[in-house]
């Protein structure tokens, strides 16, 4: 099990760390495009497109997995501090299974979606250039995959107390 709690974690630190250099690539990118604008009157016609397509969704759904390792997902705890130490790590365990369960539909269904769109190869149409998008329909079913996986994992940690404290070590790590 430790091998597969750390082989998870690597996996969502790098799913973070993509998205991260997904942001800091659409910070550069936005800025080149207006100070080309501004400076030379050129403009990059395909920006909307990558942003929204590419930076958004990558920013959005890779980063996931790393966040529930972390546990910096929003949570409300309105009766926690009333249950036994007991209590509230079969309260943990149940919300983690059921955001697996929660996280492994949107994965299934998102991976029948960028199927379909590789298969269809899609386009978007700039001008006259055609923009190949159907890469981008694969970043919500690989971070929903790795959410679920590391919400299973989690929900079993919750359970069996060992567990807990491999994946609280994994999770605090920087």
């Amino acid at each position: 099990m430790t091998s597969l709690i750390v082989f998870v974690q690597q996996v969502a630190r790098i799913m973070g760390y993509i998205g991260a250099l997904a942001v800091v690539a659409m910070m550069l990118h936005i800025s080149l495009d207006v100070l080309l604008r501004n400076l030379f009157r050129y403009s990059m016609d395909t920006v909307p497109e990558i942003v929204a397509r590419y930076y958004m969704t990558a920013v959005a759904f890779l980063p996931l997995g790393w966040l529930e390792f972390r546990r910096q997902m929003i949570s409300v705890e309105v009766i926690e501090f009333a249950l036994t130490p007991r209590l509230r790590r079969l309260s943990d365990a149940s919300v983690m299974a059921i955001a697996a369960l929660v996280y492994g539909y949107l994965a299934y269904t998102n991976w029948g979606k960028a199927m379909k769109e590789t298969r269809v190869g899609t386009l978007v149409e700039i001008a006259t250039y055609k923009m190949p998008v159907w890469h981008s329909f694969y970043f919500a079913p690989v971070g929903f995959s790795l959410a679920a996986l590391v919400a299973l994992l989690m929900a079993f940690g919750y359970l069996f107390n060992t567990s807990a404290t491999q994946i609280d070590e994994a999770g605090n790590e920087h």
